[in-house]
């Protein structure tokens, strides 16, 4: 600096010198356009985390940063891009930078525990500083629309489904920016709560917005109690067998060539031995698989076959004219399950359309209610 000064020996030069210097940066980040701005930025980054578009989040987020380094919201939602990304020592430091930035303001406050619980599969600790963030978002501001809603999710993510349904509904009924997603999560809260999960298993599945057949193999061993169900059934199941003949059978053999291994094995070598799900000794079972509504009642009326000793009920329905479903046929493979399932008020088609969507994935929420009917019709209690 003091070679460059050196050739500025007017004091006048000098002051022309600091004044580009000054100018030039400002200059570099002058506004494209009415719409190049940190507030449009911000909510163009908002808009693609809404969509799993992470990357192009962050370029967002960055141009409003860019534009305006004191802007506490864009930094927050680089935070929570970078959570979803699986970057955690990131999003924690634009966490903290939204934090130093914001002051006592809800909306950031509100943002910044989102970061935290979009971490809760990274970080052990996140529900503290998640729910020290909402509480002083809804001081600052009380019934403040984002942090009541996640709050909700606080609740939800902690398997307290009272408590989040009551914040999802506050949400819903206060018909802002939030409501569209906070009834869906009320919706999916009340059926949790309608369905009971008993098991801490059943608790986390109940969660999944959609379920694969491992995940399926694990809700009806635990949540049904299959194991304790077919010990009391001494009716021959399939042939000259009863249900545990079955299975000593089946498992003898070794179980699906792809359960070896698997966080599922135990539950998926028990239900394929039962023949409840498809997976025979030796063959796949696609564990990973999502189960749709057509395949979880085939399960449901093998597993109804086998409690009741009704065979018949696997072919009771087939060729029924017309079909009771607007968009099946009482040809479709799986016509007679689902018909079973309808008939038992175990899973029903659509109401209002008569749409049974055979393959419509099921979500956890779902395929727990659809156990506690399966219990009610059969008047199951353990």
């Amino acid at each position: 600096m003091k070679n460059i000064l050196g050739n500025f020996r007017n004091p006048f030069h000098i002051l022309i010198l600091f004044s580009i210097i000054l100018y030039v940066p400002s200059c570099a980040l002058k506004p494209a356009s009415e719409l190049d701005t940190p507030e449009y930025h911000h909510k163009a980054g908002m808009r693609h985390v809404e969509m799993g578009k992470y990357s192009e989040a962050l370029t967002s987020f960055q141009r409003a940063i860019d534009l305006d380094k004191k802007f506490a919201l864009a930094y927050a939602g680089m935070g929570i891009a970078y959570a979803n990304l699986g970057e955690k020592k990131k999003a924690k430091k634009y966490a903290g930078a939204a934090q130093d930035r914001a002051g006592k303001d809800p909306d950031v406050l509100t943002l910044c525990a989102r970061v935290w619980i979009d971490l809760r599969h990274q970080e052990k600790k996140w529900f503290k500083p998640a729910g020290k963030l909402l509480k002083k978002a809804l001081k600052r501001k009380k019934n403040h629309e984002g942090a009541t809603y996640y709050t909700g999710e606080l609740y939800l993510y902690q398997y307290e489904f009272n408590q989040a349904e009551d914040q999802f509904r506050m949400v819903v009924a206060m018909k802002g920016d939030y409501s569209g997603k906070a009834n869906k999560m009320w919706q999916m809260s009340q059926k949790i709560v309608r369905a009971m999960p008993g098991t801490s298993v059943g608790k986390k599945v109940a969660l999944h917005e959609k379920i694969t057949r491992a995940d399926l193999a694990v809700l009806l061993a635990e949540e049904l109690k299959i194991s304790t169900l077919m010990k009391r059934q001494t009716t021959p199941a399939s042939g000259f067998q009863t249900p545990e003949e079955m299975r000593a059978a089946n498992t003898s053999q070794g179980g699906p060539s792809d359960a070896k291994g698997h966080w599922a094995e135990v539950w998926i070598k028990e239900l394929s031995g039962y023949g409840i799900l498809e997976g025979a000794p030796g063959q796949p079972f696609y564990p990973d698989n999502p189960v749709n509504r057509a395949e979880y009642c085939m399960a449901i009326q093998r597993l109804l076959s086998i409690v009741t000793g009704d065979a018949s009920l696997e072919t009771r329905y087939f060729g029924e004219n017309p079909s009771r479903f607007q968009d099946v046929p009482s040809s479709h493979p799986a016509y007679n399950a689902m018909a079973l399932c309808s008939e038992r008020g175990i899973m029903q088609a659509d109401m209002m359309t008569g749409r049974f969507e055979p393959g419509k994935p099921v979500s956890g929420a779902d395929a727990l209610l659809s156990i506690r009917s399966f219990q009610n019709a059969l008047r199951i209690t353990f």
